[in-house]
């Protein structure tokens, strides 16, 4: 059955600074934990570690030095453009974990080596040593979204969240992190790979069944990750929703990729960008970069990736928004404005 669009958009709501996660999400609903086998981390450890990352990441690590425990970012090439997304996790003084894709833990191990020049730093890649687990709702009932003001957008939300799990049993050697992208990702755990279950950690939080559910409920959400759906060297910080996600500062010095990011922020014109896509039917089969097309035939944005009949897409907002009918591979496919984007982002004609 086609599913309805107010029953999707309903699945998605904004961080606002200042406002906590409704109480009932975690605790009268059932959460689901996925070991994320995707996912691979490299660490980053030494005096200088903060400042070395300052230089390469699009976010700023002062907000690590606060009660803050982790942030998303990106890490860019010289030409501006995407090379990984990760999530960057305080492990201790001077050491910082970077989750990013597994298959690329090993390009990002030797991207930061090849920066570190003759700083006195550690750079490994731990993924064999450590694995990312998410905690969620994979069915979340939002029935009231809290807007997004634009003085908040550029804040890094606060992501600590031990006690809101209600974590059971010794869990002093697990990092426990709300995503920091959007709330309704859930939470995030670093635990030693030799950890097959949460069980014991979580009581009562259902595991397994072989589905992909938090990559349905990314994309449910509208949220990217990994060399699929952010390609690298082809897509831009800010067509990846990167400063919807508080992935970005703006106010902080220069690092590699920051002059084509700044000028393209300021100039407030970002045509395309990361959307969520329900597609009539099953579209596991529809290939990456088909051709999303209006009801005049022309192509508005492509395919990013697909699950079910769910995916992403880099569409032309203002274009897609205001199409009469998409389609792609001769299926019909629906798009929105994912709930968690700012209703008044600044300097940006197609949020408005």
């Amino acid at each position: 059955m086609w599913p309805t669009l107010r029953g999707h958009v309903k699945v998605a709501m904004a961080w606002r600074r200042g406002r906590s996660w409704p109480a009932a999400a975690l605790t009268t609903r059932q959460l689901h934990a996925e070991r994320q086998q995707q996912r691979g981390l490299v660490r980053v450890e030494g005096e200088e570690a903060a400042d070395f990352l300052q230089g390469l990441v699009t976010n700023d690590m002062e907000h690590l030095e606060g009660s803050t425990t982790a942030m998303y970012c990106l890490l860019l090439n010289r030409q501006g453009r995407v090379l990984h997304d990760a999530i960057i996790y305080r492990s201790g003084p001077g050491a910082f974990l970077l989750e990013c894709d597994a298959a690329r833990a090993s390009q990002l191990e030797r991207h930061l080596r090849m920066h570190r020049v003759r700083r006195r730093l550690v750079v490994d890649d731990v993924t064999k040593e450590l694995s990312v687990w998410c905690v969620f709702d994979p069915e979340p009932d939002i029935t009231q979204e809290p807007k997004v003001d634009a003085e908040s957008l550029y804040m890094n939300p606060k992501v600590e969240s031990r006690a809101a799990l209600q974590l059971a049993g010794d869990s002093g050697d697990i990092t426990v992190i709300q995503d920091p992208r959007v709330q309704l990702l859930g939470h995030r755990l670093v635990v030693p790979a030799a950890v097959a279950s949460l069980r014991k950690l979580l009581p009562g939080v259902e595991e397994g069944g072989g589905k992909e559910m938090f990559r349905a409920l990314r994309y449910r959400l509208g949220v990217g990750e990994g060399p699929e759906e952010l390609p690298p060297t082809k897509c831009l910080p800010l067509e990846a929703n990167c400063d919807y996600l508080h992935g970005v500062s703006f106010h902080k010095g220069c690092y590699v990729g920051q002059e084509l990011t700044a000028r393209t922020f300021h100039t407030g014109v970002v045509r395309k960008r990361i959307l969520p896509l329900i597609f009539s039917e099953n579209a596991s089969e529809v290939p990456a970069d088909a051709k999303v097309t209006n009801e005049q035939g022309r192509a508005v944005g492509k395919v990013r990736a697909c699950l079910d009949g769910h995916g992403l897409g880099l569409l032309r907002v203002e274009e897609c928004l205001g199409a009469k009918s998409l389609t792609v591979e001769g299926l019909v496919i629906q798009t929105f404005r994912p709930p968690w984007w700012p209703h008044q982002a600044p300097k940006s004609k197609a949020n408005q």
